[in-house]
């Protein structure tokens, strides 16, 4: 009631007070004040006929921090603040985020953190809260930044153990950076303040994208140097890993070609060491002529036809590198006593239909194939997927916004298809993709925007990188929807979209139509055992998925993708601080405490909220986390 009615008198005073409020603000928490910001909003918003309810809820906010004394709050009351974050190793030019716990807290209905960081390691882009409230715009300065929240109307704080905010940091810079917590306000439902100081830190190592120049498959030392993981001595010129076979150009159409017989790899390959997992990697240099347009690497067919992947063999020429698999041509029908050829060449883009190349532009465009006998031979294979870096110089704009540079491919039909993994690497200068079939590739800049996701912007920049990779889509071409809840159905498509699943299709469902747009993801699912269904061989794709299902198949997704989260019985622990953890059902528990504990979920208000659903916007933060740990 008391802090209504000072809401009511200082609105009656507004006016002739208007004036005097800033500089009091000002005068009281100094010119980057958090109190100072919001009575200049003021200033602006009642010229704008902005809702007397906002304008309350920004006094409110002033009457917490400007109409109370702070005080420091005494040691054996006090609240312990601790910062936490999953992923301590960042990549360059990819984003992250913290955490800010406070354990112990009472009654609490606002609070002003204040943070500090490295900036020229570490970029702020945003914060969210995960609950009720009011958030007010953050307050950047140099190497520190401003948080405010409160809560809005007649009720309690929250008391207990509490995540006040979860910050999002971008990478750009290597090496090592300190996020630490300057000072905290906390305020109560009585609008009584107390000041704290902490000691509270995490520590991140930026790192370079992919490793130490990598090709982005995870299993090699990198396509970007050859020196690590395979590539054997590290000597040139057919020492070791390294072979430079003699190239012969055509002048007429400026091809340059090479051919490697089966003594020359096999020797290649005796030499080479193997890396970490026991693969082999062989550079092959096709660097020259400089003036050439393609480039053709010849191989004998059983060299490339083995059982399983034990050697990649990485071709580099001007154009850009290719970095196959010897199991790339397993099952392929191709005689095993023939040749092929590895395709590499700009594409004219008069070559190209009209909508086609007004949609790439001036964007590089590269065809990339198989050839034997003079024919064309249409390879795909899900089991060998093929890695391929193109270099390129992004311009300014798409240097400050990397992560939107992706790659399209052309299908049979023509048509633009998006390949979800492609990259920019700056440390190779290079954009990387992989691929399990081949065809002609562009380079291209999406920078996809939603008008509706002014309330979710914690989730923007998921949301329109996902959109620009191809992932996801908007209800409309300028609607995201993403308060709306998301069904099993779309929930799986999403997954298999991100993790880029392959294999074979499942039984399908009966509840499911052949023509749904859903009808293949489920079965790839069903095939890969990540869902059985609702039992009675149906499915509900359409009913909203509830937040223990969602990390379930989550979990089993990442198994099928060879990237699993900690399943060890340590996890259980991470599920203690919740306070709802007994309902969660018994086949859900371990998939939740794997994707808790590994970071890619987190819950709110102290609860983990198993049988609620799931939001669009919330979907897209999750497939967003698992993109970027692929």
């Amino acid at each position: 009631m008391t802090s209504i009615m000072t809401i009511n008198w200082i609105l009656l005073i507004w006016r002739p007070w208007r004036e005097k409020l800033s500089a009091t603000s000002k005068a009281v928490f100094g010119g980057s004040s958090t109190a100072a910001l919001v009575s200049l909003k003021l200033l602006k918003l009642e010229g704008t006929g902005c809702s007397m309810v906002r304008i309350r809820i920004m006094l409110l906010f002033i009457c917490a921090f400007l109409l109370v004394t702070p005080a420091l709050a005494q040691a054996d009351t006090n609240p312990s603040f601790t910062l936490t974050t999953a992923n301590t190793n960042p990549l360059i030019d990819n984003q992250f985020q913290i955490n800010v716990n406070a354990t112990g807290v009472a009654d609490l209905y606002g609070y002003e953190l204040n943070l500090v960081y490295d900036s020229s390691k570490l970029q702020f882009i945003g914060y969210s809260t995960g609950g009720s409230g009011f958030n007010i715009d953050p307050q950047i300065k140099s190497n520190a930044v401003q948080l405010a929240h409160t809560e809005i109307g007649s009720k309690s704080g929250r008391s207990g153990d509490v995540t006040l905010a979860t910050v999002t940091f971008k990478a750009l810079q290597k090496g090592s950076a300190q996020i630490s917590i300057a000072s905290l306000k906390l305020v109560n439902s009585q609008l009584v303040s107390d000041v704290y100081t902490s000691h509270a830190a995490v520590d991140v190592n930026v790192k370079e994208s992919n490793g130490s120049g990598g090709s982005g498959n995870g299993n090699s030392g990198g396509s970007g140097n050859g020196n690590s993981g395979g590539s054997g001595n590290g000597n040139s010129n057919g020492s070791g890993g390294k072979l430079k076979p003699v190239v012969n150009l055509d002048n007429a159409t400026q091809t340059a070609s090479a051919a490697l017989h089966s003594d020359e790899l096999n020797k290649a390959v005796e030499q080479a060491a193997s890396n970490a997992i026991g693969i082999k990697r062989i550079e092959i240099d096709l660097q020259q002529p400089a003036e050439s347009k393609a480039y053709v690497q010849t191989f004998p067919v059983a060299v490339l036809s083995k059982a399983s992947k034990t050697v990649e063999f990485e071709i580099k020429t001007n154009l850009g590198t290719i970095v196959i698999p010897n199991n790339m041509l397993l099952s392929s029908g191709i005689p095993a006593d023939s040749e092929v050829g590895l395709h590499i060449g700009r594409v004219n883009p008069e070559s190209l239909q009209d909508d086609v190349r007004s949609r790439v532009g001036n964007a590089p465009v590269i065809e990339v194939s198989l050839r034997s006998d003079g024919q064309t031979i249409a390879w795909k294979n899900s089991q060998a997927a093929v890695t391929v870096s193109v270099p390129y110089t992004p311009s300014a704009e798409e240097l400050r916004n990397p992560e939107h540079l992706t790659v399209w491919y052309l299908d049979d039909q023509g048509n633009i298809v998006a390949v979800p993994n492609g990259r920019y690497d700056k440390a190779t200068g290079s954009v990387t993709f992989k691929t399990t079939h081949f065809s002609k590739y562009a380079v291209v800049y999406v920078n996809k925007m939603f008008q509706d996701l002014a309330s979710t912007q914690w989730a923007r920049n998921p949301i329109e990188v996902l959109a620009a990779k191809g992932i996801v889509n908007g209800m409309s071409e300028t609607e995201f929807g993403p308060a709306q809840v998301i069904t099993r159905a779309d929930f799986l498509v999403l997954l298999t979209r991100t993790l880029e699943l392959r294999g074979d299709l499942g039984a399908a469902f009966g509840d499911v139509p052949e023509q749904a747009y859903y009808n293949e993801p489920l079965r790839l699912a069903r095939g890969l055992g990540i869902t059985e269904g609702a039992g009675d061989n149906a499915f509900h794709p359409l009913e909203p998925i509830t937040r223990e299902d969602m990390m379930v198949l989550t979990a089993r997704a990442l198994q099928a993708a060879h990237s699993s989260a900690p399943t060890d019985a340590n996890d259980m622990v991470s599920l203690q601080t919740f306070s709802d953890r007994d309902d969660i059902s018994a086949y859900a528990v371990k998939s939740v405490a794997a994707l808790v504990r590994a970071g890619l979920v987190q819950g709110y208000d102290q609860a983990i909220h198993p049988q609620a659903t799931t939001t669009r916007a919330e979907t897209a933060m999750l497939m967003y986390n698992l993109y970027n740990g692929q």
